[in-house]
């Protein structure tokens, strides 16, 4: 509308339009110009104000970063005082884990010191066990007390400790340390201070043993094993097993063959082998059951012996010893059987009776089985005798073993 006006006072010669538009006009600049100066004012006191907070934001940013740079400075120190002490504990630590390793070297090695510089076996006499000296072998000694206790006491070839077993108790065994706690309620620094006196006085002990303890070889603990094993067997002179093989008491029963066939807990027949240190292993036999010992070694099973044998015969296994002699019962002649196929240390063991059988002018049969494993122990067993030994082998004529022929001969 008032643009119109304007186009019409523009265009029309009219005073008084003219003087009203430029009245107008000038209350509109006017307008304008106060609209401007309220604006820059406003924009002045805007700027004052932002001004203003900035710097008063500014002045606190300040403060906050010389708190927060003092503070990074105290936790810096706290820090540096921190690992600082934890290098000293840390020092400390490793100088105290130092002094408890060399404490634990030291008690250690002072339980070794037990264990290979006490002789066990003296230990035990003076505390009421004696040596079973018929039993006791080169490498194992027996002892017992009168509670009826037996243990074997041997040295570790591996370590050079003295140890025992109980042939009573299977879980009873292990080295002096567990033989007094097994017995006395002692913890190890009693049992530790029971000992000193042993060690601190080797030449002049505390205590005096009852005999004098022979002298131990050192052996495995698997040998030692056995022959607690073995200790524990009886000596028999009949069996069911045997009997059904056709084997009669009175052959179980002769001198030859006493105290040479055992059986254990469950009623097996123990025939135990042997080699230049004593038992080292035994065969279990039963109906349907052949077996040998776990951890033990083949060595020879051997009838006894009399200086007055003049035949030496070899077997495969001692039940064909024990036939052989029952269907050719002779109390000139000595037995051995090998077990089966010969090793090299039943070999080396062969040549030494050999050598001494022939020495005397025996003579050597060979009653290995009629088959090519036989024919095999033959020729090994042949080529380890004296070149001039009186050496044969014999087999029997219709059967595969002795204890065949004996059980066809007992069916006749």
């Amino acid at each position: 509308m008032q643009r119109e006006t304007l186009y019409q006072a523009v265009d029309e010669d009219d005073d008084s339009t003219r003087e009203r538009t430029f009245r107008n006009l000038q209350e509109l600049c006017y307008s304008i110009r106060e609209g401007q100066q309220r604006t820059t004012g406003i924009n002045r006191e805007l700027r004052q104000t932002t001004d203003k907070k900035i710097g008063v934001f500014n002045q606190s940013t300040e403060r906050i970063n010389q708190q927060l740079l003092r503070n990074h400075q105290l936790l810096q120190q706290q820090n540096e005082r921190l690992i600082e002490q934890n290098n000293r504990a840390r020092k400390s630590l490793s100088r105290h884990h130092e002094r408890l390793r060399k404490i634990e070297e030291k008690q250690a090695q002072e339980l070794d010191k037990f264990k290979t510089d006490i002789n066990l076996a003296d230990y035990a006499q003076v505390n009421g066990y004696s040596i079973d000296k018929k039993k006791t072998s080169v490498n194992c000694l027996v002892l017992k007390n009168t509670e009826g206790d037996k243990i074997l006491v041997g040295i570790n070839q591996s370590d050079g400790h003295y140890f025992y077993s109980s042939v009573n108790n299977d879980r009873d065994s292990g080295s002096i340390i567990d033989f007094i706690q097994n017995r006395r309620t002692l913890n190890v620094g009693e049992v530790r201070k029971e000992l000193r006196s042993w060690i601190n006085a080797p030449s002049n002990p505390p205590y005096s043993p009852k005999q004098a303890t022979p002298k131990l070889t050192p052996s495995s603990p698997d040998r030692h094993k056995i022959i607690t094993q073995f200790e524990a067997f009886k000596a028999i002179v009949t069996h069911p097993y045997l009997t059904q093989r056709g084997i009669s008491q009175q052959t179980t029963n002769d001198p030859r063959f006493q105290g040479r066939i055992y059986t254990d807990s469950r009623n097996n027949v123990i025939f135990p082998h042997a080699d230049r240190e004593g038992v080292c292993g035994y065969e279990l036999r039963n109906q349907e059951f052949k077996s040998f010992s776990k951890g033990g070694i083949k060595g020879l099973w051997a009838s006894n012996g009399s200086p007055d044998d003049t035949t030496l015969v070899i077997c495969e296994s001692p039940l064909d010893c024990l036939s052989y002699h029952q269907l050719f019962p002779d109390d000139t002649t000595r037995y051995f059987a090998t077990g089966g196929t010969l090793s090299d240390k039943q070999k080396t063991l062969l040549k030494g009776v050999f050598d001494k059988f022939h020495n005397k002018g025996g003579h050597i049969m060979i009653a290995t089985d009629k088959d090519e494993a036989g024919k095999q122990i033959e020729q090994e067993l042949r080529n380890i005798s004296p070149e001039t030994s009186q050496i044969n082998r014999i087999v029997p004529r219709h059967h595969k073993d002795w204890n065949e022929a004996l059980m066809a001969e007992i069916r006749r």
